[in-house]
């Protein structure tokens, strides 16, 4: 019996002294260790700024994204309620706001505000094109997007009332309304570099685009200078699925006109238009098959995706029922924005990073993203 206390008094000591010396020379056995990891060449890059380790080396980044879980949402706005709508439009009576169509109205200060709580939130923007890269075997530059951040994509439907508008400054010079949702956007951006402008525009021609007639083609290049999206959303904003029941030559007019009319004013710069986004929302399977290639006055036009107007989430674009030319979208309003947004569930996220203590390895400089390039056309010749 003494000597089993003998033996575990002894065990005990040995264990107090194993455990002080590995305190007194805990930096000597981590810079062995990291010295061990270093010759096994186990690379992970370490982002400097965080402390933390990406375990992923971008070589594998792509099949990294492609097997993520998770939905995006794409946002859909309409008609933005700027000062400059508000005093020209709603109070002159031009612009009717009621119990009806209020649903289609969000403030300028709303659209900003939500844009900072997204931020906030860890959410970061893409654009269309980049959400459907997600697709396996597609063609991904996501670098900029921090770890573990939820992805969404904003677009602006209809070209209407204070997506964009030119106004005059005290000095009567004409500049871009810093209230509207482009200004609104180009602000953001100044303030925050990793936020992208890359929302999508889908116009019609129902109505003069953005409602400024002399402007229209300086609008339009503006648009694609900052590197918007212009996505067609056909001539006279009619239900392309009824059209399709009475003739699908209705829907080729539609289509075909609206991208011969944005070549009068973009020439050769039409060619990125290959998107459409159906009035109203109305669409079909039938429908979404036809519209994928048209020809209209002797000219082909192709089309890789098309979206829809309410709905939930949009699927990931590796689930199986993914449609490219049946994306849903989440109509903004203050309700839809906290419930289907900002507090959904399932939302796609960026991988996360490995915190630096749980990982041993050689530290790799990761080169910063680039940020944007924000044209000065603030102020317009």
């Amino acid at each position: 019996m003494r000597k089993n206390n003998i033996f575990l008094i002894t065990l005990i000591f040995s264990g107090l002294v194993f455990v002080s010396t590995l305190l007194v020379f805990e930096d000597d056995i981590k810079k062995y260790i990291e010295r061990y990891a270093f010759n096994l060449s186990k690379d992970f890059y370490f982002d400097e700024s965080s402390g933390f380790f990406n375990q992923f080396d971008f070589s594998n980044m792509d099949e990294i994204y492609e097997n993520l879980p998770g939905r995006i949402p794409i946002l859909e706005y309409h008609i933005i309620e700027s000062p400059y709508v508000y005093s020209n439009y709603i109070l002159t009576g031009k612009l009717k706001k009621n119990i009806i169509n209020e649903r289609f109205f969000v403030t300028s200060s709303q659209l900003r505000e939500q844009l900072d709580i997204l931020y906030k939130n860890g959410f970061r923007n893409i654009s269309l094109n980049e959400y459907l890269s997600l697709m396996k075997g597609e063609k991904k530059d996501l670098a900029r997007i921090p770890p573990n951040s939820k992805l969404y994509v904003l677009t602006f439907d209809d070209a209407t009332y204070g997506q964009f508008d030119f106004i005059t400054n005290n000095k009567n010079d004409l500049i871009i309304d810093p209230e509207c949702a482009l200004g609104i956007l180009i602000d953001f951006a100044r303030k925050h570099p990793d936020f992208k402008l890359n929302a999508a525009f889908c116009i019609d021609f129902e109505n003069v685009p953005f409602l400024q007639p002399e402007y229209v083609e300086k609008k339009l290049n503006l648009l694609l200078d900052y590197g918007f999206e212009i996505v067609n959303h056909t001539k006279d904003h009619k239900s392309l699925t009824k059209l399709f029941k009475k003739n699908p030559a209705l829907v080729v007019y539609q289509i075909g006109k609206a991208m011969e009319i944005f070549e009068s004013y973009l020439g050769y710069r039409t060619a990125s238009i290959n998107k459409i986004c159906y009035p109203f929302g109305d669409e079909s399977r039938e429908l979404a098959n036809f519209i994928k290639k048209i020809n209209f006055n002797g000219r082909e036009y192709r089309f890789i995706a098309a979206i829809d107007a309410e709905g939930p989430l949009a699927f990931n674009p590796n689930e199986t029922n993914f449609d490219p030319y049946r994306i849903r979208r989440v109509e903004i309003n203050p309700k839809s924005f906290s419930n289907l947004v900002l507090y959904a569930k399932g939302i796609y996220k960026t991988p996360p990073l490995v915190k630096k203590n749980s990982q041993i390895g050689r530290f790799v400089r990761r080169s910063k993203p680039a940020t944007n390039v924000i044209l000065d056309v603030i102020k317009i010749p």
